[in-house]
């Protein structure tokens, strides 16, 4: 049993090892050629994903998909102008701003307002164009007839989340907002099936909105004369970090050789290159499993990789959790100094059951998600270090799961009757001699369910490290679910292949159950028929806990 334990922790380091080193490889030297923008690739006609390079769309970094749109047009001239290598990065709109901010982009080109409360964290380029505000509307609706915004009285009425289209829905007269969407996919979701009756956007999304959904209107508020917008607010612009004043004046001057007519006709094309523009949206729509059937013929690849992704981070953040956890649980248990020691050996012991009961409570009481935040963002932008994505993801599921699992230890080691440890301390045994021969081999298998439980948590819990860019599953579903506004199609898609990691994985964990156990047929010795030399004493078997009397 012991060998087999040190031969699955040899296994394990040399795991960890091989996926830290190929998680932290990226292309540092190189780092100075590339332009790394950061967009939402799920903001048409701005910007989208797709899954193939079609109409000179640009591989997103750390992803098999591909980008497209007007601001990736705009970002592929600004990049030649500048002699620099393009590089996407498909980063949620709330974690855009912080990445320009830490250093992990060098830009974001992603249809942003340069508004007075982003220029306080950001710098902004000129911009490279200028929206004005419309409605989105059902065709047939309520206020299908809607010119202004008085006439949108009343409504319910959403926009997307830190956008000034949301904040000008206060404008609207009797307006009942709802809380603000992740992103435009969303929001044109929302309307088509109820949830709301308007929303506010800029022209260009409002123009692809209605060119790709035929059952959508839009209204041109730019003449409504009761709508206050600030002139700067209109303005979308690209921006840089504070103080990087040579890369914003190599933008602009890339910007000022780029005619207004020009601009205006990538905006057309983009416009028309959408994925559900017209000659793309198909004729025999059959419902739900035709949309289903679609997205695993076009994104059943992705999304196998994204399930490989999502594995391949539970296991291998499990795993390491697990050793994390092992190593504070027995930390936690280390008896207290005899009052007879050191006064500094019984200070050092109060500081590390402190420091590691600070970890414990950290990492239990904070969400998953604030932690990537925080670690993939302020690693750069206070220590300069640059981590991938993947390699964030491994580290903060290890982390995270070593704070549970410390705990689990704990309870597990003090489950162990307290005889055992008194009987091994009889015999001579060290503390560390008697964790590791008598108390941890029955630690491991009393505390293997909860081993398990991680796992299965784990395997969902990654779907929050796609707000930095880790390409696992909820990352693939949620870009095929934006290109075509078919939420519910490719989530159910997901959940299928979720249930079916965590099925397998909870089946695997009970066969490693079994196994440990051993048979439930084993054969008591009995000490009589051992002393009777003649074999004629009757032995005992036992089986599921009934004795059976035989030969």
């Amino acid at each position: 049993m012991k060998k087999r334990i040190q031969r699955i922790a040899v296994f394990l380091l040399a795991t960890v090892l091989l996926a830290g080193v190929a998680a932290g490889c990226s292309n540092a030297g190189d780092r100075r050629k590339v332009l790394r923008v950061g967009m939402e690739c799920n903001y048409a006609p701005y910007n989208w994903s797709q899954a193939t390079a079609d109409n000179g769309a640009v591989k997103i970094s750390n992803s098999n998909e591909y980008a497209n749109g007007y601001d990736v047009m705009m970002a592929q001239k600004i990049a030649d102008a500048t002699g620099r290598r393009l590089e996407i990065v498909k980063t949620q709109w709330g974690g855009l701003a912080p990445g320009v901010v830490s250093g992990k982009l060098d830009a974001v080109i992603a249809g942003m307002s340069a508004t007075s409360d982003r220029k306080s964290t950001v710098d902004f380029t000129d911009n490279y164009y200028r929206a004005t505000i419309y409605a989105l509307v059902k065709k047939g609706g309520k206020f299908t007839n809607a010119k202004t915004l008085a006439d949108l009285k009343g409504a319910v009425c959403t926009s997307q989340q830190d956008t000034i289209w949301y904040d000008l829905l206060k404008q609207i007269p009797g307006a009942q907002i709802q809380p603000a969407l992740a992103d435009v996919s969303s929001m044109i979701v929302s309307l088509q099936s109820g949830k709301c009756e308007a929303l506010l956007v800029d022209k260009p999304t409002a123009l692809a909105a209605v060119y790709a959904n035929k059952d959508l209107q839009n209204i041109d508020l730019g003449g409504d004369k009761d709508l206050k917008v600030p002139e700067e607010e209109l303005d979308i612009a690209v921006a840089v970090q504070k103080g990087n004043t040579e890369l914003k004046d190599s933008i602009n001057k890339a910007l000022a050789d780029i005619s207004e007519s020009e601009r205006s006709q990538m905006m057309n094309q983009a416009i028309k290159d959408q994925p559900l523009s017209n000659g793309k949206i198909p004729q025999n729509d059959e419902g739900s499993l035709y949309w289903i059937g679609k997205m695993l013929n076009e994104y059943g690849i992705l999304f196998l990789q994204g399930a490989g992704v999502t594995l391949l981070l539970a296991l291998v953040g499990t795993l390491i959790g697990c050793i994390i956890g092992l190593l504070v649980g027995v930390l936690r248990t280390i008896p207290k100094p005899k009052k007879s020691r050191n006064p500094l050996l019984k200070c050092l012991y109060w500081l590390l059951q402190f420091l590691l009961a600070a970890y414990i409570e950290i990492f239990r009481g904070t969400p998953m998600m604030v932690q990537a935040m925080v670690l993939y963002f302020g690693s750069m932008s206070v220590f300069h270090l640059d981590m991938t994505p993947m390699f964030a993801g491994f580290f903060i599921v290890s982390i995270n799961t070593g704070a549970y699992m410390a705990e689990s230890v704990r309870g597990g080691i003090e489950s162990v009757d307290a005889g055992q440890t008194e009987a091994a301390q009889a015999l001579g045994m060290t503390h560390w001699q008697t964790m590791e021969n008598v108390i941890l081999p029955q630690t491991f298998r009393i505390i293997l369910p909860q081993i398990g439980n991680n796992l299965i948590i784990n395997i969902k819990d990654t779907s929050v490290l796609n707000v930095i860019s880790v390409t696992e599953l909820y990352y693939e579903a949620n870009s095929a679910a934006g290109v075509y506004y078919k939420f519910f199609e490719a989530f159910s898609i997901i959940c299928v292949i979720y249930f079916i990691m965590t099925f397998v994985c909870s089946r695997l964990l009970r066969l490693m159950e079994r196994k440990i156990d051993g048979s439930n047929y084993y054969t008591l010795v009995d000490l009589d028929a051992m002393a009777d030399p003649t074999g004629m004493v009757a032995g005992r078997s036992q089986k599921g806990g009934m004795h059976k009397w035989g030969k």
